[in-house]
């Protein structure tokens, strides 16, 4: 795979360091000098001294032969600017950008960016998925945090105890995925019942994730 990255400070420097042992073919483009002088001698790949947002130094990256372009500047608006230009001017399929504003995250998708990473927003979701919220996890997030993945612990006071699925009139925007019982891993039907102690795995909206919530626990 044929990789070209944009930005050679520290974040693209250790992902070069990162994706090497994978014998992809890669090349860095930088407008400092000292580091593009650093990457060459340390690190032994092609190196570009120029602007990520060029054309003609994106020409000389060779990146229309590229299979992803990484934007990882330390500019939110050259990173964009790169993506779209890989993207439209060289017709590189996946394009992925740093962002360091999370805010920018929606615009760069709506832009046409595949990967919008902000370091921000995963630290976030990482300290999230760690927190249990009076027996709701979330265990994932989706569509771009639109869909979220949750994990609830049916406790002595819920209202589902004993009752079959079939029966409670679950709200069809909740996806029922498993219900873990012990040891065991249940695929729920409208037969299953559910238990007190029992971990269900649920798909909803992250803005009904609440109503999740009441509906499982009360």
């Amino acid at each position: 795979m044929y990789i070209v990255i944009a930005g050679g400070g520290k974040i693209g420097y250790y992902l070069i360091k990162t994706l090497q042992p994978y014998k992809h073919r890669i090349t860095v483009i930088e407008p400092q000098r000292e580091l593009c002088e650093k990457i060459a001698n340390q690190l032994n790949i092609s190196v570009v001294n120029g602007d990520g947002t060029s054309i003609e130094h994106l020409t000389e990256s060779e990146l229309g032969k590229a299979d992803i372009f990484i934007a990882v500047t330390g500019r939110d608006e050259e990173n964009l600017i790169a993506c779209q230009l890989a993207k439209r001017k060289f017709g590189v399929n996946r394009t992925i950008a740093r962002v360091n504003n999370p805010k920018n995250i929606t615009v760069f998708e709506k832009l046409g960016v595949d990967i919008a990473v902000s370091s921000t927003s995963i630290i976030a979701d990482l300290i999230e998925q760690e927190v249990d919220y009076s027996g709701v996890r979330t265990l994932m997030k989706l569509k771009g945090g639109k869909i979220t993945l949750s994990e609830l612990v049916i406790t002595p006071e819920s209202g589902v105890i004993n009752k079959k699925l079939k029966d409670l009139n679950i709200p069809k925007d909740f996806i029922l995925i498993s219900v873990i019982r012990d040891d065991a891993v249940i695929i729920p039907n409208g037969d299953t019942m559910l238990s007190e102690g029992d971990y269900i795995i649920a798909a909803s909206s992250y803005t009904e994730q609440q109503e999740l919530k009441e509906f499982f626990l009360g």
